[in-house]
Order: C-alpha cells, then structure tokens, then sequence
C-alpha cells in the first residue's frame, strides 16, 4: 500500500512540475525574460528546411499555404525573391520554435534559422547563412525582443554608438558589450526607413519601447489585451462592470495608461491593483478585492511565480471574483477565463502578413493583435454561479 502511494505521490509531483514548466516557458516568452533554465529551452536543427504544405490555414483570401511566392517590388525599393528569409530567434524557447514552424509552413520560400546565444551573438548552421544583415536576405523575422533589438542595433537603422558617449545615461544596458537603446537614446539618431522595410517583428511585448517612433514596422506583437479581447470579456460574462488589472507599475504602467486613452477599457472601469514585488500579494486581501468583479492578469515580469499566482488565483475563488488570465496554466489553477495564445497560428500570421504587406506598394504598416483563442472553465464558472451571455465569440473554447 505504501508504495502504491509513493508511486502516486511521484506522479502527482511529475504532473505538477511539467505544468509549472509549461506556464514558465509561455511567460518567458510574454514578458521578454530570457530563461537560462536548460529544463525550458529546445534546440533544434537549423539546416535548410523543406516547407509542408498540411498545415491548418489562417482566413486569408489572398494566401494559402505554399499559394504564394514573395513580391518582387515594394515600395521604392526593389526586393531579391531569389534571397532567402532570414528569421532571427531570441532563444530556442518552445513557444518561438512553434511560431517559426507555423510561418514555414506558409512559405513556399528558402528560410534561415538565426539563434543568438548566451553572450548575444548570432549563430547558424545553415549553409545559407550569411551573417545578420538585411541586404543579404529578402527579409528579415525578429522573433521575440533580444532579436529585435539585435537587428536594430547592428544594420545602421540608428546611428553607431561607441561605449564612450557619455551622453547616453540611464536608458543604455550594456550586457555583454551589446547597447541596447530604448526610444529616449534615438532623438538624435537617424534611422535607415528602407531597411526598416524588410523587417518585422512577430512574439515582442510592448515593440514600441523597442523601434525608433520614427520608425513604420510591420509586425505581430504579444500585446494581447486590446479593446476587441475586453468586449469579449463583457460578451462572455456580462456581470463584469469593473476589471482589477494586476501588474506592477515599473512595467506595465505605461501600457495601462495607454490602454485607458485609447479606450480599451471604454466597456468596463478597469482599477489598477500594483505588486511591485512578489511579496506584495499579502496585500491582495479582501479590502482589495471588494468592488472588482474580476481579476485580471496581464504579462509581467514582475509576476511570474506559479506559486503566487495559484495563490491570488484561490484567494480571488474565496472571495468569489473570477480571475482572467493568458494562458493554460491560469485555467489549470482555477480561472475563469484564460485567453491563450497559438503560437503556430501567430507564424502563419506572419507568412500573411509578409506577403500581404509586401505585395501592396500603398498599404499601410499596422501592428496586427496575435491569434489566440479563449477557455472557459466551467467548473469555475458553476461554482461562482457566473452569468454567460448569450452571444458568444467564435474563439471561446468550453472545457472542464
């Protein structure tokens, strides 16, 4: 008996662990932490790849899988199509791999897989592999924000800036004798708009404190509360008037103003709840909670521990205040509602949004909102004895 215990014990322990492992990769990724963990990171072979053409097609009238070969003009400047796609990876995290295979499999087009390593340098094993700069590729994929910031800083889109400027204080990280700017650094410095052209960006939070304001970049950002993903909140649980937004301030306190001026949150009253740290949710007691009739998590840095989460997650159940998160494991941990991200399908976003873009010399570059879709759980749901709406959005997925 005692072993049969200890075996199930084990597996209990087995089951946990994957599922923390799982939520840590998925905020890696969100928040623009890079995790040294070994245990959260796959590596893959890089070599000239073979495109497949089953993959599940994204609503597009202009492009199916393999459909469509790349333009060869836009804009007033002129693309190679006989040039391979270069794709630059922040890391060799899950979430940026299935993202990369869901744009391949879109492309009928030579693709380069870029890693950039622990000490920031780019690296490949494929035999087309000619450095990181954008003339030599037809165009350039930033996955996720060291990428980004990388090919920003290393193909003259700003001006070069040695160590010695001393004018460059408190916006400048020097890691491993890489610069990194934020927009504040960029005032003086001109940007090379042609070769802008050729990149985007796909699985960066936030890109705007990345890219110079002067600059116009196609991409695909992990931003993934915007006002369409509100209403649907509303449009799922029509009790929800006033929405607690937890984050701490020192990242995310722009975004949520931001969020307010442009009237994301027009539907509901959205109060901000501040954890400038972990151990500040011993504050989230009940006073906190009184008035909000539901929680929500935005990706943050700042709040990434499973076990903290789980935490708020029960004390909010407790209160009976339903919590809104952003991926499986906040359903795993009790969630009323969690809205999860599909990396594969955000590639096959990316294939679109190269062609399309590229293709139409007077379209307008836009920041597209990543795919995703939503879980009820309806155990929560029950148990709260929450009101569902009618009319419910395509994407909301019902599971126990």
């Amino acid at each position: 008996m005692n072993k049969r215990n200890n075996k199930s014990h084990s597996n209990f322990f087995l089951l946990t662990l994957a599922v923390t492992s799982i939520f840590i990769i998925e905020v890696t990724a969100l928040s623009g932490v890079i995790s040294k963990v070994q245990a959260d990171t796959i590596h893959v072979n890089s070599n000239t790849f073979s495109t497949k053409s089953n993959s599940v097609p994204v609503k597009s009238d202009t492009l199916s899988p393999k459909s469509a070969s790349l333009p060869v003009q836009a804009d007033n400047f002129i693309v190679n199509p006989n040039l391979p796609i270069a794709v630059i990876i922040s890391r060799e995290i899950k979430p940026f791999i299935e993202m990369v295979e869901g744009f391949e499999s879109f492309v009928d087009h030579q693709v380069v897989r870029i890693f950039i390593d622990e000490n920031g340098n780019p690296f490949s094993h494929d035999p087309l592999y000619k450095g990181t700069k954008i003339d030599n590729y037809s165009f350039v994929i930033a996955v996720g924000p060291l990428a980004l910031s990388y090919i920003l800083n290393n193909n003259a889109l700003i001006d070069s800036v040695s160590n010695k400027d001393n004018e460059l204080t408190g916006n400048v990280s020097n890691k491993n004798n890489k610069l990194i700017f934020t927009n504040n650094d960029r005032k003086n410095n001109p940007v090379n708009s042609d070769f802008a052209k050729k990149i985007l960006y796909a699985m960066v939070l936030n890109p705007e404190t990345i890219i110079p304001k002067d600059v116009s970049m196609c991409g695909i950002s992990l931003n993934l509360f915007s006002e369409d993903t509100i209403s649907k909140i509303t449009q799922i649980l029509p009790s929800v008037k006033k929405i607690g937004v937890l984050f701490d301030p020192a990242n995310n306190s722009e975004w949520f103003k931001t969020a307010q001026d442009t009237g994301i949150f027009k539907k509901v009253k959205a109060i901000p709840l501040h954890i400038k740290e972990q151990s500040d949710v011993n504050s989230l007691n009940q006073k906190s909670l009184l008035g909000v009739d539901a929680l929500l998590f935005i990706p943050d840095k700042t709040v990434t521990s499973p076990t903290v989460i789980s935490h708020i997650i029960k004390q909010s159940v407790a209160n009976k205040i339903p919590v809104i998160g952003y991926n499986s494991f906040f359903h795993k941990s009790g969630a009323a509602l969690s809205f999860v991200l599909d990396y594969r399908k955000i590639g096959e976003q990316m294939a679109q949004l190269i062609i399309q873009q590229f293709s139409n010399r007077n379209s307008t570059c836009e920041q597209s909102n990543p795919a995703y879709h939503i879980t009820l759980n309806r155990a929560v749901v029950d148990l709260l004895n929450l009101e569902i709406g009618n009319s419910l959005p395509l994407e909301l997925k019902v599971e126990p």
